[in-house]
């Protein structure tokens, strides 16, 4: 496969290089020049097959390599996402069931099958991270066909914090080639410039993000918003953004492009004191300890329940384990972290 970037459409760049460097040469970000599809035969098939042989399905397609799910099993073991089902046809992606306890390192285990090699660098190319997880996705939507919990074909919703957009990106690639994805929700912390963005049409591109208990959502730009402009609205559109983020100006959309650009996305916005309400209300309910990530994409997917009266199974990707804000969690839960540890070595 051949990829363009964002920022210029005359010159194509080898897989090789989208997965060495996280932009081109002009600053743009890789994407593919064509878009795989998947038809109805294809998304049942999944059912048929491993998780990690579904994976490696797109990691072929994605980098022109010929690897099958044993050399991802090496880097990312033969069950490298669990899937935990919660109340409301809502299930838990937890893809941090790893040394590192993040989805970073499933990452690096897919790019090591990738190069063949343990000799990789010390951090992944953004695109890696987007392909990853849209493997990834395509290995879960198999695994919720085994489990019986859609059916052939069906349509899920897939809730992800904001974040630098990158997981709503994967979500979208993945949702246009074929995967049966109904709503992207997106859910914000206090730092809502993608829902001005969606529902005002506007952004400015000059503002200071505020701290919170979820730092990797506390953008006012978020990275990949560049990636979304780009597939949703093109690339003139995209060469206006740029140059707007470039003044520091505020970045303004009419109408019609709003509902172009949000056409099956949900952006919701929780605060924090919500959001951490959320992390002991889970456990009551469910049993599950979430961590501060996948509590705001709950929270999220539970309004966007409630506005829409949409009640379709829906999927929640959890990246990271609840020990990295062990002491958040923990006083959430009202309880020492010795006890959170104790009763997360238990899951």
């Amino acid at each position: 496969m051949l990829y363009v970037t964002t920022r210029i459409s005359y010159d194509a760049f080898t897989a090789g290089r989208a997965l060495a460097e996280n932009r081109g040469p002009e600053g743009g970000f890789f994407v593919p020049m064509q878009f795989p599809h998947f038809d109805e035969q294809q998304i049942a098939a999944l059912a048929d097959q491993t998780f990690t042989q579904n994976m490696a399905q797109i990691v072929n397609l994605l980098f022109g390599t010929n690897r099958d799910g044993w050399d991802l099993e090496f880097g990312i073991g033969r069950y490298p996402v669990k899937l935990v089902a919660l109340n409301g046809k809502i299930t838990v992606a937890e893809s941090w069931h790893n040394p590192l306890w993040r989805f970073e390192r499933l990452v690096s285990g897919v790019e090591k099958a990738i190069r063949q090699s343990d000799q990789i660098g010390p951090k992944s190319s953004d695109w890696l991270v987007i392909a990853s997880r849209i493997a990834v996705l395509f290995g879960i939507y198999g695994q919720l066909m085994q489990d019986g919990i859609v059916n052939k074909n069906q349509q899920i919703d897939v809730a992800v914090p904001s974040a630098d957009l990158s997981a709503l990106m994967a979500v979208w690639y993945a949702r246009s080639w074929g995967l049966p994805v109904g709503t992207i929700v997106c859910c914000c912390n206090e730092n809502n410039s993608l829902w001005n963005l969606f529902h005002k049409g506007e952004i400015r591109t000059d503002a200071l993000a505020p701290q919170t208990y979820t730092p990797d959502c506390d953008y006012t730009v978020p990275t990949d918003l560049e990636r979304l402009i780009f597939a949703g609205l093109g690339r003139k559109e995209t060469e206006r953004f740029v140059e707007t983020c470039r003044l520091g100006g505020t970045y303004y959309l009419e109408p019609e492009q709003v509902a172009q650009l949000r056409a099956g996305i949900y952006v919701s916005v929780v605060s924090g004191k919500r959001m951490a309400s959320a992390i002991p209300n889970l456990y009551k309910t469910t049993g599950h300890i979430a961590d501060p990530y996948t509590a705001l994409a709950h929270s999220g997917l539970v309004d966007y329940r409630a506005a829409t009266g949409e009640s379709r199974a829906a999927l929640i990707l959890s990246e990271e384990s609840p020990a990295f804000s062990a002491q958040f969690v923990a006083e959430c839960m009202d309880i020492s972290p010795a006890k959170l540890k104790e009763l997360l070595d238990t899951k």
